[in-house]
C-alpha cells in the first residue's frame, strides 16, 4: 500500500510566502492571437523557476519550484527556502516516477493519479504543460485579454456540468516580451495553486 504524504506535512520546511509586487509593469504590447499560439507551440524545450503555494482548507504549502520540460517529458522539483528537495517527479506519457523528501521512490503509469496519492494535490500534468506556457490544451474553453494573450481557462468545457481546474492569467513576463506567464492562479472548488514565475529559460 502507498504511503499518504499529504503536503501539510512539508510545511515546516517552507516558511516564506508568495510576496506581491508594489510596482504596476508597463502595459504589455498587443498581439495576435494566432501569433501568440504559434509562437507558443514551437517552445518545446524550456525551464521555469519560480514560486508554488498550495492553499485548501487544510493546509497552505510554498515552495521553490524549477519545472524542466522537453517536448513531452517533463521533470518537477519543490524544494524549500534552504533548497532541500520536497518532491521530484518525472514524467511522459506512459510512466511517471516520483520522489518524496525521504528519498523513497514511486512509480506508476499516470502522474496525475501518482501526484494525487502521495500528496493530495490533484493537477492534471499533461493538461499543465500547455497551461505553464499560456495555451489552451484540447477542449479547454478560454478566454483572452484586451492584449489577445490568454487571461482565463477552463479545464472542462463551460456546458459539460464536470468540476475542473479554472486559471486566470495575472501577468505575463517582459523578459520574454509579455509571451509567457509569470502570475498563474489556479483554483478548483476549494482547493488553490499559485504560481509567481521569476524565469523562463527557452528555445
Amino acid at each position: 500500500m502507498q504511503r499518504q504524504h499529504p503536503l501539510i506535512l512539508l510545511l515546516f520546511l517552507s516558511l516564506f510566502g508568495l510576496s506581491a509586487c508594489t510596482t504596476t509593469p508597463p502595459p504589455a504590447p498587443t498581439t495576435q492571437w494566432d501569433a501568440q499560439k504559434a509562437a507558443l507551440s514551437n517552445i518545446k524545450d524550456f525551464t521555469v523557476k519560480g514560486k508554488v503555494a498550495f492553499i485548501s482548507p487544510e493546509q497552505r504549502v510554498s515552495a521553490n519550484f524549477i519545472w524542466q520540460q522537453e517536448g513531452d517529458t517533463l521533470s518537477l522539483r519543490l524544494t524549500n527556502f534552504l533548497g532541500a528537495t520536497l518532491l521530484k517527479l518525472d514524467a511522459t506519457p506512459e510512466r511517471a516516477v516520483l520522489v518524496d523528501n525521504d528519498g523513497k521512490r514511486y512509480v506508476g503509469g499516470n502522474a496525475d493519479l501518482l501526484l494525487r496519492s502521495l500528496t493530495g494535490v490533484a493537477l492534471p500534468v499533461e493538461d499543465m504543460m500547455y497551461w505553464i506556457k499560456g495555451l489552451p490544451a484540447a477542449d479547454n474553453d478560454y478566454q483572452l485579454g484586451a492584449d489577445n494573450r490568454l487571461a482565463t481557462l477552463s479545464e472542462n468545457a463551460l456546458d459539460s456540468n464536470q468540476p475542473g481546474w479554472q486559471l486566470d492569467y495575472t501577468g505575463y513576463d517582459a523578459n520574454t516580451d509579455s509571451l509567457l506567464p509569470s502570475k498563474i492562479k489556479m483554483t478548483q472548488n476549494d482547493q488553490k495553486v499559485n504560481l509567481v514565475i521569476s524565469q523562463w529559460t527557452y528555445e
